[in-house]
């Protein structure tokens, strides 16, 4: 092999290689990315009192808190292992469509987009669920129980903790719904 190809192989290589090594691995913990300079997001470890401090590099379209912490450290137990018992049928969309009617929609709006009524003033602002609804996350089942159960308190959001006040099944009806994009609810009992 001339010096020229085994070059335009080796030195891309190196790159990835160089770039892979700089970035933040996944074994440090939200605290310690926060002092090593990240700048516009601080947090302390959740699970442990600490809230997530929003600062100005999150204006709550695209990534919301809890999602990045999800995907950068996991989900904690119990809601790790968990998966949606209910049947993905049309009736278990069309009964997380009238949950999300009466317990989310004030806030995160007809369509999801975190522009409901109630949620106008709210800072940081409710998160984009249609956004959400778009992503292709291997865990959604544990992250969306998790996120409904537990609300936003731990991550410094208004979002109201779901657990006590809903049953496990409407939990996942939800889920169900948010998971089929926010679909419509239909009018006559058909699509």
């Amino acid at each position: 092999m001339s010096i020229y190809k085994t070059a335009i192989l080796f030195i891309p290589s190196l790159l990835l290689g160089m770039i892979a090594c700089s970035q933040p691995t996944h074994s440090q913990q939200p605290d310690e990315v926060a002092q090593a300079g990240q700048g516009h997001m601080r947090w302390g470890r959740w699970g442990e009192g600490h809230m997530w401090q929003m600062g100005p590099g999150w204006s709550g379209s695209g990534p919301m808190p809890r999602h990045h912490v999800a995907m950068m450290w996991g989900i904690p137990q119990p809601y790790a292992s968990m998966t949606n018992p209910l049947p993905l049928t049309q009736e278990t969309v069309d009964r997380g469509a009238s949950i999300y009617a009466a317990n989310c929609q004030s806030c995160h709006g007809e369509k999801g987009y975190g522009d409901g009524e109630a949620g106008r003033g709210l800072s940081p602002p409710p998160g984009n669920l249609a956004w959400l609804s778009d992503m292709p996350m291997a865990r959604w089942d544990p992250f969306i129980y998790w996120t409904v159960a537990e609300g936003g308190a731990q991550f410094g959001t208004a979002m109201p903790a779901f657990k006590d006040s809903l049953s496990a099944d409407e939990i996942w009806a939800v889920s169900a719904y948010i998971q089929a994009h926010l679909p419509a609810p239909r009018g006559d009992g058909k699509q």
